[in-house]
């Protein structure tokens, strides 16, 4: 009777989809009656609630203008460059079946410079029967940091802060358990998983899994009113595997340049800790995150060799004609209680240190001529972020960004296609986004 039932749910579940496309037909059910919902896409639930079905989308079409030293590998090094691309590209499923077992499927298109991807980056399976919390087995994206944990869709700046580039524990998984115990107003959450980042070095065989864990509290919570603290622990478990410690400071580009400010080729530590903070009161918005990552290990030739990592960011934001949502159970920003012209503007500073030893930083940070000044001394990048959003619709959401970036330590007497090195620069980037 149950798989009768289920296989009945979802064929009425597809021949809705196709009735509404073609503006005719009737739809019966030989179980519970069924609540179609077509709001900002389709979803079809039973009236028990135990079975469910919903379609999800997203397109992100970025624009980006940028020079300086990000612009290092372009045809003319260090010149004013511009390139569009589709940021993200996703299509989902997701959905419950007998009341307890929710289940997700995504694909997900993204156009970088390794080349056009797609991929399935969803593919899970979540327990809620347990009053204790919820069990999610298979491939999934962590809630690990505020900003990181908060949907791609509804973040404040186009790209989130680059400290999460030198951050492992907010990755995607590729295989993971996840247990998550959420209140009112608090969230603990404890992971064991795969990435991408680590295959086992030492055995060769072998997955390498890392290890997250984090806290999260509102202890103020008064309808979109609201004090967030939180905290994050993620152990990579490298292996001796290689570890780097890389940024794009921001920017996004078609050959997806990137910075490496230390590489450890052989690491038995990978370590990092992230600390939150964020209020909102009215529409007034602010918030800060700080973290520390340490890598260990040695060098191919058996060297010790170490980077310790460490930054933070601060971000004000102000909203027109409505206020961001908070989810406490998750403790994440959401989208706007408002979304039919709203408008939002923000500014971020962010700042990191990378103190590599001498024999951890490489012989080029990303492409040759670009080099360290003084290999004994640390790095230092530092962004000044600007931006508004525009929220025209629940479905459309318009961004444009101005980011003016610098990196310390960095030897501009160099050169690369004839031209001096540079170690700052400016981008301007536009996003037109459109979600179901």
């Amino acid at each position: 009777m149950i798989r009768k039932h289920f296989a009945g749910f979802a064929a009425s579940a597809l021949a809705l989809a196709v009735s509404a496309q073609a503006f005719a037909g009737t739809v019966t059910t030989d179980g519970a009656d069924l609540v179609i919902k077509t709001k900002g896409g389709l979803e079809v639930a039973t009236t028990d609630k135990a079975f469910s079905f919903k379609l999800s989308g997203k397109l992100q079409w970025d624009a980006t203008n940028f020079d300086g030293l990000m612009a290092a590998d372009q045809n003319q090094p260090f010149d004013d460059t511009f390139n569009t691309f589709i940021r993200r590209g996703e299509f989902g499923l997701e959905g419950t079946a007998y009341s307890d077992w929710d289940w997700g499927l995504r694909v997900s298109y993204d156009d970088s410079g390794e080349g056009d991807n797609t991929a399935v980056d969803r593919a899970f399976i979540a327990y809620t029967g347990l009053d204790v919390g919820t069990i999610t087995v298979g491939r999934f994206g962590v809630d690990y940091g505020l900003e990181n944990t908060t949907s791609s869709s509804w973040i404040t700046a186009i790209e989130r802060p680059f400290m999460y580039d030198f951050l492992n524990g907010d990755e995607d998984t590729k295989f993971g358990v996840n247990f998550k115990h959420s209140g009112d107003n608090y969230g603990l959450m404890a992971q064991v998983a795969h990435y991408n980042t680590y295959e086992s070095a030492d055995e060769g065989n072998d997955e390498a899994y890392g290890y997250t864990l984090r806290a999260h509290w509102a202890p103020y919570l008064n309808g979109t009113d609201v004090v967030h603290l939180g905290a994050n622990y993620h152990s990579s478990n490298p292996d001796d595997d290689r570890s780097r410690a890389r940024t794009r400071m921001g920017i996004r580009s078609d050959n997806d340049f990137r910075l490496t400010f230390g590489d450890v080729t052989v690491a038995d530590k990978d370590v990092e800790w992230v600390l939150e903070s964020g209020a909102q009161f009215g529409a007034f918005r602010a918030q800060a995150e700080y973290f520390q990552r340490q890598i260990s290990g040695e060098t191919a030739g058996g060297a010790d060799s170490d980077v310790d990592i460490s930054g933070y960011y601060g971000q004000v934001s102000y909203m027109f004609n409505g206020v961001r949502q908070y989810k406490a159970a998750d403790g994440k920003w959401d989208k706007p209680d408002n979304m039919k012209g709203s408008w939002e503007v923000f500014a971020r500073y962010e700042r990191s240190t990378i103190d590599s030893d001498a024999n951890a930083i490489p012989g080029n940070l990303g492409l040759a001529g670009i080099v360290a000044d003084d290999t004994s001394d640390e790095f230092e990048a530092s962004a000044m972020v600007v931006g508004v959003n525009y929220f025209a619709t629940p479905a459309v959401r318009m961004s444009l960004n101005y980011i003016d970036y610098e990196v310390d330590n960095i030897n501009t007497t160099n050169q690369v296609g004839g031209k001096s090195v540079q170690d700052d620069g400016k981008a301007v980037v536009g996003r037109l986004q459109y979600v179901f």
